[in-house]
């Protein structure tokens, strides 16, 4: 019956051999992908026509390096996109990606195009990106002040910029040589990572502070216990009005563990602090437990040697 129908209607034959015949060129028919877009592009030199000090800067910076042209060898495209459509329309912040234009989101985006690696991989997420920052709040790709990592300012005026009471700390008497230049925010900090509470490995506060008081990290033969569990127990990294950044004054920083009624407890309790004792003014605990990050003597059990 089909025959019949094919016989009688040749067109509708003739248009069914065409349609297999395409179906089947459409499945085997390999997919050859499509040859980039080179004329969308304009080049450097094109963008250095109007922004001369831009491209300068650029081609100073670690970005205009040789090393760069691994990552890609399209410059300011590379982060601008194709600027073919911008030379042509005479400019505009519309016909190109400007940065500033963009979204947080969207600006960090663009950096970790290459800057998937390393510290960067933790960005995602980040106690710092989950608060609406972006790569660019801190560096600077045109005009950096520092060489290394391309800040805006330095380290320690970014990071005092939003962290106005940790600032406020590192004026105390006792603190980290931050204002004095010898240390930095990042020797504790990673600003990239997803870390718990103060962008500081919380399992390892300890061992970040053994990286400088190295003296500090025994094994001893005697341990004292909070010591071993957290330095901030007992210090104020950021700065104290105590010596070696206590927390509170000793003998009362020790009584918030040792607060039983034999010694030390009586003696600075309520009822006699306003006892004559030669003990209670200018003297503190370690004057006599010395050794209290740990001790290795024999007879060290109460780190009094």
């Amino acid at each position: 019956m089909d025959r019949i129908r094919m016989s009688r209607y040749p067109a509708l034959a003739a248009l069914a051999v065409f349609l297999a015949i395409a179906g089947l060129v459409l499945v085997v028919w390999p997919v050859v992908p499509a040859a980039p877009q080179e004329g969308l592009y304009a080049g450097i030199d094109q963008c250095a026509a109007c922004h001369e000090d831009y491209v300068d800067a650029y081609k100073a910076s670690i970005h205009g390096q040789k090393g760069f042209e691994m990552r890609s060898n399209r410059n300011c495209e590379a982060c601008h996109g194709p600027g073919r459509a911008h030379v042509d329309a005479g400019g505009g912040l519309g016909s190109i990606a400007a940065p500033r234009t963009m979204s947080k989101g969207a600006q960090s985006e663009v950096c970790l195009t290459c800057h998937e690696r390393g510290r960067s991989t933790d960005w995602t997420g980040s106690r710092h990106e989950t608060r609406g920052l972006a790569c660019g709040d801190c560096h600077s790709v045109h005009h950096p002040v520092t060489e290394r990592a391309q800040l805006k300012g330095s380290e320690t005026d970014l990071c005092f910029a939003c962290h106005k009471q940790k600032k406020a700390q590192f004026f105390r008497a006792s603190h980290h040589p931050i204002r004095e230049g010898l240390m930095t925010c990042s020797d504790c900090h990673d600003p990239h990572a997803i870390e718990e509470g103060r962008l500081v490995d919380q399992a390892a506060v300890a061992e970040s502070c053994y990286q400088c008081h190295a003296e500090k990290r025994g094994p001893f033969l005697w341990e004292h216990i909070p010591v071993r569990e957290d330095c901030i127990t007992c210090h104020e990294p950021h700065g104290s009005n105590h010596m070696k950044m206590l927390k509170v004054k000793e003998p009362f920083l020790c009584q918030r563990c040792h607060s039983d009624t034999r010694h030390p407890g009586t003696l600075y309790d309520q009822t006699q602090i306003f006892n004559d004792s030669n003990r209670l003014f200018g003297r503190s605990c370690t004057n006599c437990h010395s050794t209290i990050h740990g001790s290795n003597h024999p007879s060290g059990k109460t780190f009094v040697r």
